[in-house]
């Protein structure tokens, strides 16, 4: 019973009293060094080391190799190409068809993509093919703008993209590296600017939040760090610099001429709409 004591004993100390303060210890150092590995540099070189992290893991990424996988059949080809689109989600509305195939010691099954959504969800597909290990090609066929009306005879703009993608495989186990596919079986995204976006807006949306518009509203009254606004339809608004209205926001109260300055965006042209207190 005494020796069960002690043997409790002790490993009480060991693990609730040694092994914390030693973790307690190990940890400050850790911290300590942190922040001696920053202290004497300048936020102009901690920038530099942070972008030389995010290189460096980006070389990584691009530098994956690339594996042709292996399918026991061409409908596994299929159901792999299906799960690539659904890692979009329901961003796009995409048909796939079956157009023909090849067999040999490399196995290539051809499908034709037809579909339509937002210039960089349809960007993000083929960059998902483009990033994938697995080897692909697209024979891009055809991608243009087009306009559609929603269930409130809204006017949208999407792009319509027709490409063929050819998928390699093989089914001979001799060429196939399974190594490979466990550690690049991963898949990159990147984002750039809509080529068919205009610069000027054919419309400009609708105020669906009821926020404030200025167009034809009225000062009523004025503080040093707010105002009282009136809209054309009757409602008032109590405002601060800063806030929110319809296509803008407030961006000045001067409070010392009794006005107040929005900036709005109307459909890419800015403008800066000034109300003045009616004396």
């Amino acid at each position: 019973m005494i020796l069960i004591l002690l043997t409790s004993l002790t490993s009480y100390y060991f693990v609730e009293v040694n092994y914390k303060k030693n973790m307690n210890e190990l940890t400050k150092r850790m911290e300590n060094r942190n922040d001696k590995f920053f202290e004497d540099k300048t936020p102009e070189e901690v920038i530099d080391l942070i972008k030389e992290k995010i290189d460096e893991l980006e070389n990584k990424i691009h530098t994956n190799q690339r594996i042709l996988p292996h399918y026991d059949s061409p409908i596994q080809v299929y159901e792999k190409v299906i799960s690539t689109m659904n890692l979009l989600g329901n961003k796009t509305e995409l048909n796939i068809e079956k157009v023909g195939s090849s067999t040999g010691p490399v196995n290539v099954e051809k499908f034709k993509i037809r579909g339509e959504g937002k210039f960089r969800d349809i960007f993000a597909l083929i960059n998902l093919f483009e990033s994938a290990p697995e080897i692909y090609k697209i024979h891009l066929k055809e991608l243009k703008q087009i306009f559609s009306t929603d269930s409130q005879g809204k006017l949208e703009e999407k792009v319509f993209i027709d490409f063929i993608l050819d998928a390699y495989y093989t089914s001979d186990k001799h060429i196939y590296i399974d190594s490979l596919v466990r550690v690049n079986n991963r898949r990159t995204t990147y984002y750039i600017t809509d080529y068919f976006e205009p610069l000027i807006k054919m419309e400009i949306p609708p105020n669906d939040e009821g926020l404030f518009e200025v167009d034809g509203a009225k000062l009523i009254a004025i503080l040093p760090d707010g105002v009282y606004l009136l809209d054309k339809k009757g409602n008032s608004f109590n405002l601060l610099e800063g806030d929110p209205v319809y296509l803008g926001y407030l961006s000045k109260i001067d409070f010392e001429n009794q006005r107040c300055e929005f900036i709005l965006n109307k459909g890419g042209i800015f403008e800066k709409v000034t109300l003045n207190l009616d004396k």
